[in-house]
């Protein structure tokens, strides 16, 4: 049975008891506002002198063992920091001659006897031990960290966050006393704000088995970072599967969520920088959710939590949740490979991996990450070949470079007609297919996309928009610049002679890696003396067209600056970017060269990405 104690953070953690983190929960997560707000409300407490409810824990016994190590089911995330937190402050305390007051929060917070009291799961379980807590165990200050912590080198997102927060923790506590907290004596305030932790009041649960775990994780929910809807997603089934069976039996199911969730957490960790984990769950829902439409109120993924949980609340068969834990988990791993996709020496991949590459440099992928998802899992699977899987990628690099980065569309264009397509060619591989459902194959998949195309940026359109005088304007005003510099590199690339020539990569380009590439206007924007009257009227008609563009490293720095064409031209000494080497190829600079050269580049984005709906 379920037992509860209110207590305070002291007595929660001192004497022998131990805690771990399980591996199937997910790791590290709090960022570095979710730090700074923890330390806010402590400082506060110090200075107000009241309590601060740190929340619930929610503890399991370990599996068939005895003795007092604990598993944290619910909490590790302000356990792992307070632990940091203490640790640092026993550091500061030591280096102020407390060192009695350090000793004791080493032995009683930290580790006991040789033992650490607290262990993390996973990857973050070394790193904790040998980086944030410096290898120490006890009173043994031998074998500390003397590297500076911006040399430390992370192997994981969750690690970087761990890191983070020991750097920030470090950092308030240097700062000594906050202001308005009144302490002559820094060490004065570091031992209350000590003597505010232990106090911190709190709530724990402790349960025997995983079905109570379940049951209770459902009325707790005071993290000081807000649950996710995947998280939330985990509890509620795992709640259901503890109503629908009992003993044992409920106890295999819930660890066998358990287990797909540590595989699901480690996909989040390696898409950290792809979309999130509530945005990926949605996208599993446009393919799994058969009942959802494109009307303004039948746009159940908008809500898919609340649908999802709906669904479940009135099953009797556990299978059918497990079966949707299952095909979730393969989702977001299908999704991770993806996204980290990497060629393994056939020649098939290494064209997939290519255009992968295009369209994560193109970016703007949420409105097609679940029509992506089933491709690849069909081309995974051998149902797709090479052939229509790459003319597919290409065909969603067309969309997005066309409707988003030279139209500018706003986000959800699109959106109500990608998505059916995603739904229709999952189910074209199903053997039940629901009445709802018209499914199509790939190659109709392709052909809406490329009609989809025509409708948002047909050519003419194209060359309106970027035969604009003030296209400079039209990406600068929106912070676009990536964008421009990726069309400007296309035309790049399309002057290079062999591919092993160019000497930059698209990502660098387009991201402006270290802020190497910039985008500078060969007739200035601001003329020096040198142009005659009529000359600087033209100059300032022409200055922001794309004939006029053109990308520059700090070494062409002789080609920056006001000063007139002839006399760049002569000072120009070569370069890496072969654009600079065309213009200054030119005897002079003008209105005609600005518009032949214009007109190349929009021949090559055309050919680049072209409009196949038209050409057909």
């Amino acid at each position: 049975m379920a037992s509860s104690d209110s207590q305070t953070f002291s007595g929660f953690v001192t004497g022998d008891k131990q805690f771990e983190v399980p591996l199937y929960q997910r790791n590290y997560s709090w960022e570095k506002e979710h730090v700074e707000d923890l330390w806010s409300d402590l400082v506060e407490a110090v200075e107000l002198d009241r309590d601060h409810y740190i929340g619930t824990f929610l503890l399991m016994e370990s599996d068939g063992e005895e003795g007092t190590t604990r598993k944290v089911i619910d909490g590790q995330q302000r356990l792992t920091t307070l632990t940091i937190l203490l640790f640092e402050l026993q550091e500061r305390l030591d280096d102020l001659g407390r060192d009695k007051v350090a000793r004791k929060i080493r032995g009683e917070y930290i580790a006991r006897y040789g033992t650490q009291k607290l262990t993390l799961a996973g990857d973050d379980k070394t790193f904790f031990k040998r980086t944030i807590l410096e290898n120490l165990l006890d009173d043994d200050r031998e074998g500390q960290r003397d590297d500076a912590l911006s040399d430390v080198k992370t192997d994981s997102p969750s690690q970087g966050r761990l890191l983070t927060t020991k750097e920030t923790l470090q950092e308030l506590l240097q700062e000594g006393p906050p202001d308005g907290v009144p302490y002559d004596d820094p060490a004065e305030f570091y031992i209350d704000f000590y003597e505010k932790i232990k106090s911190l009041p709190l709530l724990e649960y402790s349960v025997a088995s995983r079905s109570e775990a379940a049951r209770i994780f459902q009325t707790v929910n005071d993290r000081g970072k807000d649950l996710t809807d995947l998280e939330i997603t985990k509890s509620y089934l795992m709640h259901r599967v503890s109503l629908l069976e009992d003993g044992d039996e409920a106890s295999a199911y819930i660890r066998s969520i358990q287990d797909s969730f540590n595989e699901i957490y480690g996909s989040v960790e390696n898409l950290s920088s792809g979309p999130s984990e509530d945005r990926i769950q949605r996208y599993h829902f446009i393919m799994w959710n058969p009942d959802w439409g494109v009307g303004y109120d039948d746009r159940l993924y908008q809500s898919h939590l609340e649908h999802v949980k709906e669904n479940f609340r009135s099953v009797a068969d556990v299978e059918e949740i497990m079966d949707y834990v299952h095909e979730l988990e393969r989702m977001f791993s299908l999704l991770d490979e993806l996204y980290n996709f990497e060629d393994d020496g056939n020649v098939n991949n290494d064209r997939v991996e290519g255009h992968l590459a295009n369209l994560f440099i193109a970016g703007r992928l949420a409105n097609f990450y679940p029509l992506l998802i089933v491709a690849y899992d069909q081309f995974k699977r051998g149902s797709m070949d090479d052939d229509d899987f790459c003319t597919l990628l290409r065909t969603i690099e067309t969309f997005i470079v066309r409707t988003y980065i030279i139209e500018q569309k706003s986000a959800d264009t699109g959106r109500t007609r990608i998505y059916p397509l995603a739904r229709r060619l999952h189910y074209n591989e199903k053997e039940t297919v629901p009445e709802s459902i018209d499914p199509i194959d790939v190659h109709e998949v392709i052909h809406r996309i490329e009609r989809y195309t025509n409708n948002y940026c047909s050519d003419s359109q194209l060359e309106s928009t970027l035969g604009d005088a003030d296209v400079y304007k039209y990406y600068q005003g929106s912070n676009r610049l990536n964008e421009l510099r990726l069309l400007l590199f296309t035309y790049e690339s399309d002057l290079e002679i062999a591919e092993e020539d160019i000497q930059f990569h698209a990502d660098e380009v387009v991201s402006n890696s270290k802020g190497r590439f910039s985008i500078e206007h060969v007739w200035p924007q601001t003329p020096k003396d040198g142009f005659g009257e009529e000359t600087r009227d033209l100059v300032k008609e022409h200055t922001h067209r794309l004939g006029n563009l053109a990308l520059m490293t700090p070494e062409d720095n002789a080609v920056q600056g006001n000063d007139p064409f002839s006399e760049k031209k002569e000072e120009f000494d070569g370069s890496k970017i072969r654009m600079l080497e065309e213009i200054f190829s030119n005897k002079e600079w003008g209105v005609d060269q600005i518009e032949r050269r214009e007109q190349e580049i929009l021949h090559v984005i055309k050919d680049r990405w072209p409009n196949q709906y038209e050409r057909s």
